[in-house]
């Protein structure tokens, strides 16, 4: 398993860090001090700064309405699992600007809580801080605590900063913290490391005066007029643009009225032994906002001058290329001529600078030169238009008095989106029943409103109902008539120690993620149930981390965080607290529910609650809501276009262990892959857990046969396929004793224990601080080397038993070794450390089974596609030392040169394996928050969309299968693409199951050769239906085979669509309603649609089954369908 999607560590550094080389331009040149900036900058004050957007992968709530230092609202960040806030600045601020950096915290419950605030640029960590540290006695839990830090001590390597990050550092469960007023205050030097401002004459040199010095003749001026307004930054256009300064050293003028291209002046320049022009921007500049630099240059008496071009940051050239570069044609004598060049043939699309220079190269004499409208032109990005506007809820029930937010998000043809609440414009139709701002309603008086927001031409409407309600008890002194106690572990529900009303109360321990679960023997609807009530009692000491979910009958339907919709955020002690909750506060906007679930918010064990008096509410008054009105969404088929044949072995799943998955269907493929086949003992049957717990030796427990052998022969007799993960690393379980590799008695105290599995002696590898031990631990406590032939002799032994195994990969994601096998293998991999090892299992591998497929290099994810681990996702040294190459692209190259010299014409190497997790916060976890179920279907486009980009720390649009086949095509044209790893949902949620579904209909369209879903599973669940609509849609063994051809969709983000042309004339359409409302679909295609197709379907209501859809067809090949909200449908035509 990778590192961010699966909760070990993030990476170190974010794609595109900022690479400065360690040459000086010149003696003399160096930036400037900058002028002091205004005494505050606020990065979060009731909101987010403009300038910064939040890529959070924690749970974070930037309007937290709870406790606050003044103002309206704080953040609420959930420090849990090693997650994180990411709050990043669209540009680069200068800290020293600045005297301190601060902000105020508070803990919930008890406080305590540990984390590491960190602050980046380009991705690069500039400092590391303790939070926890910088308070004495750690963090409170009683009030908001100013947190200071010196701003030159927040980036002393460069004084920049464009990244704020706050991180988990125990990769377990803590309350919430409490953030306000995040701010650099204060006027500090301006000053950056880099040099001295350079000295001698004042800046600028003298101004030229009477006569032309050296008998320069002027010549033609350029075209005059007002200079060109330019998209971009106006370096000297007339004068300086705004913010830059002149520290040139050339005898030079900035404002000389003999020459000009447009306007009335220019800068004269004597290029003379080494002069230069050096034009310093007080902000530094981000390449990858521009297209273009250019500047207008003209001789006077005499052209031909020798010039250097340089761009520069903190005093370092970055980019320095001749003028010949920019201007093939060199400088004429009294002609103006445009210099210019693209940042990207200057390698500056990934770089910051803060000077342009220009300068003599010559090191004598030379004539003087005039320069004019110095520019950087921004790149042209066409507004893409606005296809859609959608509301998060179109139905909702309000008490009066209370409000609720509608978000509207836009939709825009090139597959972006954004919130555009604010920018919308609101109306009710009822203010004095429902009003509206800023699309927050709000409960006047009981009624129904229409509420409407627009933009542009698009509009959205929700209806919402004022209502009464009242009571439906579930629990009142014990259980009411037709209430079950469904609770996982036994449960007091007659304590006599609290109680609200009445005698009794229900007594809950909440540790370990364990619940009291209350269900109904009736199912509720939304409008006509408004939603929960409950009194809940925070025993002696308060401060429980509690969830509150629904459930209809043994599905999940929403979750609300208790401490969310408590006075001061947290349960108080020895208090009752009355809780009444929306069905809107869970998420929940359509549906039915029977069962209120109660559960702990930890791992860890807390202190005792009380539960009493729990009813749903009853709308009194139900009305039967109007469905919004939605444009349809168009479908083209075209099954002559994009033709791809479908490879069943994109239905893979990967096999668990300690959960095998309870479904029976027919998975073409199961890998025995993840960080415990690493180091698997074939011979003993044991293998290490490694970082997933606690780097324990544990033996399987197989009285017939190995685990590897079993799994081989029962997928076999099917007649499918088991990928077998072969151990590279060099080490296996040494015996079948249970073992660790950082034995506390032997290596000392550390942060984590397995003392919940009764062995305190072996810990996680991490100090009490949640720093790493060093020097590292023996190795030989848990493991013994091996080598290749360790590997062949399992393979000898597999043919011994039968060919039944042919697929291979060499190990698992070995770039993060240095983490998850850190007790065995603690030194980050290198590119030649991956490479030696393909070479040497590989070709071990290909000669004990000439028929084996090998998959290679298993990497984990986004950063090892381009960096090795040894250069901590940036451009490093590693990468400079292999050609610059990013690392997937180097690796395919290498292959394919070992192939072309192997006298055989060995391929060592046959898929392109890699890992692929969102991440984005809970898109690959089992969280069916309303937002989550939004991002999760959006986020699959990150499998293709050449312009998508999710709200994760990378930044850029992924495109990941097109990436990934544009490297083979380049470099290994022959390789197959495997991705043999990924994950967009986990649990029973609905839309884990749509997710999965769309994904297998992306990998099929897109050309994927093999994949396997990593995450447990069970039968009777959406994600077993997505399976399912392709390996047995009817029941009956029916399954989905064939070629993919073109299908396009107006919007995909309402309705995506795919077709399949199967193998005996079939054609299968695929249909996914990510939408939370029913919508219209209508389809063409270049075939003729006619009769009456087979359809299959699954929903929230619905597990896959044959149903008859809302369906109508024509004889001129369309046909029209009514889709319901959040389904996945199949149509079958034979």
């Amino acid at each position: 398993m990778g590192l961010l999607g699966k909760g070990l560590k993030k990476p170190i550094a974010a794609v595109g860090a900022l690479a400065l080389t360690a040459a000086a331009l010149l003696p003399a040149a160096a930036p400037p001090a900058a002028s002091a900036a205004e005494a505050r900058e606020s990065v979060y004050d009731d909101a987010l700064n403009a300038l910064y957007a939040n890529y959070s992968w924690a749970q974070v709530d930037l309007a937290y309405a709870g406790d606050k230092r003044g103002g309206g609202t704080s953040i609420r960040m959930e420090p849990d699992d090693g997650r994180a806030m990411y709050l990043y600045r669209d540009r680069i601020l200068t800290a020293s600007d600045f005297e301190t950096f601060e902000m105020y915290v508070k803990g919930e419950g008890l406080g305590g809580q540990q984390a590491k605030l960190v602050f980046q640029t380009g991705g690069v960590p500039q400092s590391e801080w303790m939070l926890h540290e910088l308070v004495e006695g750690g963090i409170p839990a009683d009030e908001l605590v100013r947190i200071a830090i010196p701003a030159d001590e927040v980036s002393p390597g460069n004084a920049w900063v464009d990244t704020i990050i706050l991180s988990d550092v125990t990769g377990g469960d803590q309350p919430a913290l409490l953030i306000d007023d995040i701010a650099f205050v204060g006027a500090g030097t301006g000053e950056q490391p880099g040099g001295e401002e350079p000295g001698g004459e004042e800046p600028g040199g003298e101004e030229p005066g009477g006569e032309e010095p050296g008998g320069e003749e002027p010549g033609e001026n350029g075209p005059g007029g007002a200079p060109e307004v330019v998209s971009g930054i106006s370096i000297y256009q007339e004068a300086l643009g705004a913010g830059f300064q002149d520290f040139g050293w050339a005898d030079h003028s900035l404002d000389y009225a003999g020459a000009y291209h447009t306007g009335e002046r220019s800068i004269r320049m004597e290029p003379d032994n080494g002069g230069a022009v050096y034009l310093y921007s007080g902000v530094p500049i981000a390449g990858k906002s521009f297209e273009s630099f250019e500047f207008w240059i003209r001789g006077g008496s005499a052209g031909g001058q020798q010039l250097k071009v340089s761009f520069l940051s903190g005093g370092r050239p970055i980019a320095e290329v001749p003028l010949s570069t920019l201007l093939p044609e060199g400088v004429a004598a009294g002609e103006w001529r445009l210099a210019s060049a693209s940042l990207a043939s200057l390698g500056l699309l990934d770089q910051v600078f803060d000077a342009f220079v220009i300068a003599d190269a010559s090191g004598g004499d030379q004539p003087v030169v005039y320069l004019d409208d110095i520019v950087l032109r921004a790149k042209e990005v066409i507004p893409a238009a606005l296809v859609e506007t959608r509301l998060d809820k179109h139905q909702v029930v309000l008490l009066a008095g209370e409000s609720q937010p509608l978000e509207m998000t836009a939709f825009y043809a090139d597959g972006t989106d954004k919130v555009v609440s604010e920018q919308a414009a609101w109306v009710s139709d009822a203010p004095s029943i429902v009003s509206v701002e800023g699309g927050r309603v709000v409960g006047v008086s009981e009624g129904v409103a229409k509420i409407t927001g627009t933009l542009g031409a698009q509009s959205a409407s929700a209806y919402v109902q004022v209502a009464d309600i009242e009571e439906a008890p579930l629990y009142r002194d014990g259980l009411e008539p037709g209430a079950s106690n469904w609770s996982w572990h036994e449960k007091n529900l007659l304590s006599e120690a609290e109680a609200h009303s009445g005698r009794y109360s229900i007594e809950f321990l909440p540790g370990g993620w364990d619940g009291v679960w209350l269900n109904g023997d009736q199912e509720r609807k939304f409008g006509e149930t408004y939603g929960v009530r409950f009194w809940i009692h925070g025993g002696a000491t308060g401060g429980q981390r509690i969830l509150v979910h629904l459930y209809e009958a043994q599905g999940y339907v929403g979750t609300a965080e208790l401490n969310d919709h408590l006075p001061n955020g947290a349960l108080a002690p020895g208090e009752w607290h009355e809780v009444t909750l929306n069905a809107a506060d869970f998420g929940v906007t359509d549906g039915a529910f029977t069962g209120i679930v109660f559960q702990a918010g930890t791992e860890q064990n807390q202190p005792v609650v009380y539960i009493d008096d729990v009813s749903f509410l009853r709308n009194t008054s139900p009305v039967l809501f109007p469905q919004p009105e939605l444009p349809t969404v168009s479908v083209d088929i075209d099954t002559a276009s994009d033709r791809k044949p479908i490879d069943e072995n994109i239905y893979g799943i990967n096999y668990d262990d300690m959960h095998p998955t309870t479904s029976t269907l027919p998975f073409p493929v199961e890998r025995w892959g993840g960080n415990n086949t690493t180091r698997y003992n074939w011979k003993l049957d044991a293998t290490n857990r490694a970082s997933d717990w606690y780097f324990m030796n544990i033996p399987y427990d197989n009285s017939d046969g190995t685990e590897t052998d079993q799994l081989i022969d029962r997928v076999d007799a099917r007649g499918d396929e088991v990928l077998l993960t072969l151990p590279t690393i060099g080490w296996t379980a040494k015996d079948r004793e249970v073992s660790w590799g950082f034995s506390v008695e032997k290596y000392g105290p550390q942060r984590s224990t397995a003392a919940v599995d009764g062995r305190p002696d072996a810990g996680n590898g991490e100090l009490p601080n949640g720093d790493w031990m060093e020097p590292i631990n023996d190795p030989h406590d848990t493991s013994v080397e091996i080598g290749p032939d360790f590997v062949v002799e399992w393979i000898e032994h597999l043919k011994n038993n039968g060919d039944k195994v042919n697929f291979y990969a060499l190990d698992n994601e070995p770039e993060i070794w240095y983490v998850t096998h850190r007790d065995v293998r603690p030194e980050p991999t290198t590119y030649d450390d991956l490479w030696s090892m393909t070479k040497e299992y590989g070709s071990a591998i290909k000669a004990a089974d000439p028929d084996a497929q090998i998959f290679g290099p298993v990497s984990w994810g986004w950063c090892a596609y381009f960096y090795s681990s040894a250069d901590q996702c940036a451009d490093g040294p590693d990468r400079q030392s292999h050609g610059g190459l990013p690392f997937l692209e180097w690796y395919l190259k290498q292959l394919q040169d070992y192939e072309n010299s192997d006298p055989n014409g060995t391929q060592l190497v046959d898929y392109l394996d890699i890992h692929f997790y969102p991440q984005e916060g809970g898109i690959a976890e089992d969280n069916e928050s309303s937002y989550v179920q939004k991002r999760r279907l959006q986020s699959l486009k990150s499998l293709y969309h050449p312009t998508f980009v999710d709200n994760s720390w990378i930044q850029e649009p992924i495109r990941l299968i097109p990436r990934m086949k544009e490297m083979i095509a380049q470099y290994n044209p022959d390789m197959k693409l495997a991705i043999t790893e990924y994950n967009f949902g986990n649990g029973d949620g609905l839309t884990a199951g749509l997710a999965q579904a769309e994904a297998l209909a992306i990998f099929g369209r897109e050309g994927v050769d093999l994949a396997t879903r990593f995450g447990n599973f069970k039968a009777g669940t959406p994600i077993e239906d997505a399976f399912a609509m392709y390996l047995n849609y009817d029941g009956l063994g029916s399954k989905i085979e064939g070629t993919s051809v073109k299908t396009s969709t107006s919007n995909v983000d309402a309705v995506g669509a795919y077709t399949i042309e199967g193998t005996n004339g079939e054609v299968y359409v695929l249909l996914f309603n990510k939408d939370t409302v029913a919508r219209n679909a209508s389809l063409t295609a270049n075939i003729a649609l006619t009769g009456e197709p087979e359809a299959y379907r699954f929903s929230l209501d619905e597990r896959l089954q044959r149903v008859t859809p809302q369906l109508s067809t024509g004889e001129d090949g369309a046909a029209a369908i009514a889709l319901p909200a959040r389904s996945a449908t199949l149509l079958v035509w034979k």
